[in-house]
C-alpha cells in the first residue's frame, strides 16, 4: 500500500496493517501517521470511507467521485476565506441612545454591550463552511456546509439600505426556514456573490 508523509509529502510503500501507527520518513527523519490513500472523511460525518463509494456506509449520506473530490471533501483542505463582524451602523441608535444617557451610567453599559456585540461575533466563510461564532463568556456556534444551501438570500430595512448593509440568511433543503442569519453585515450582495461562487455544480 502507498502512503506518504505529512511532513514532505515524500510516498513510501508499506504493509496495509500499519495503518494507523506512526513511522519515520527516510527523507525528513521526521515521525508521521500512516494513512490509507484510498480513503477520506465522509464531509457529513467524518467516517472514513472509500473514495469509490457512492454513499456513506456510516450515515447514509449522498456521495459522488466527481463532484466530491479528496481535496474539497477533506476536512484538513478547509480554508478561511472571509471574516466579517456586524457593522457599527446597524447598532446606530444603540450607540446614540448610550451617548445620550451616559450620565445616567446606565449608557455606559448600553455602548458596553454594543461593542461586545460587534467585536465577539463572527460571520466566517470558509471553503466548506459558513459559520456564526457569538458570545464572549459564552460561546454559541452555528454552521451550515456549503454544499447543502438551498440559497441565501438578504433583506434590508430603510435604514440598513441607507448604509448599506443588511441581513444575509441561509436555509438548506432540510428546513423550511434560515438555519444562519447574520445580522447587520456590510455590502450584503457581495456575500451572497462570494458564498454562491464556492456551491459545488
Amino acid at each position: 500500500m502507498k502512503t506518504e508523509c505529512s511532513n514532505c509529502k515524500t510516498p513510501h510503500e508499506v504493509d496495509s496493517s500499519l495503518v494507523g501507527q506512526k513511522m519515520t520518513c527516510s527523507a525528513c527523519w521526521k515521525e508521521f501517521e500512516i494513512k490509507n490513500a484510498n480513503l477520506f472523511p465522509c464531509p457529513d460525518c467524518y467516517a472514513l470511507i472509500s473514495k469509490r463509494a457512492a454513499v456513506c456506509p456510516k450515515c447514509g449520506a449522498p456521495l459522488n467521485s466527481v463532484v466530491y473530490t479528496e481535496q474539497r471533501n477533506d476536512i484538513s483542505s478547509e480554508r478561511s476565506l472571509e471574516i466579517y463582524h456586524p457593522c457599527v451602523w446597524n447598532y446606530f441608535w444603540w450607540i446614540l441612545l448610550g451617548i445620550f444617557t451616559i450620565p445616567f451610567i446606565v449608557g455606559i453599559f448600553i455602548l458596553l454591550y454594543v461593542l461586545i456585540e460587534i467585536k465577539f461575533t463572527f460571520y466566517e466563510i470558509t471553503t466548506h463552511r459558513v459559520i456564526v461564532r457569538r458570545g464572549w463568556i459564552a460561546k454559541n456556534q452555528d454552521e451550515i456546509w456549503i454544499k447543502d444551501m438551498r440559497g441565501a438570500n438578504y433583506k434590508q430595512s430603510i435604514w440598513q439600505r441607507i448604509c448599506g448593509i443588511g441581513n444575509v440568511m441561509i436555509g438548506t433543503a432540510a428546513s423550511a426556514g434560515a438555519e444562519i442569519i447574520m445580522i447587520g453585515v456590510s455590502r450584503p450582495v457581495e456575500m451572497i456573490k462570494k458564498i454562491n461562487s464556492l456551491r459545488k455544480i
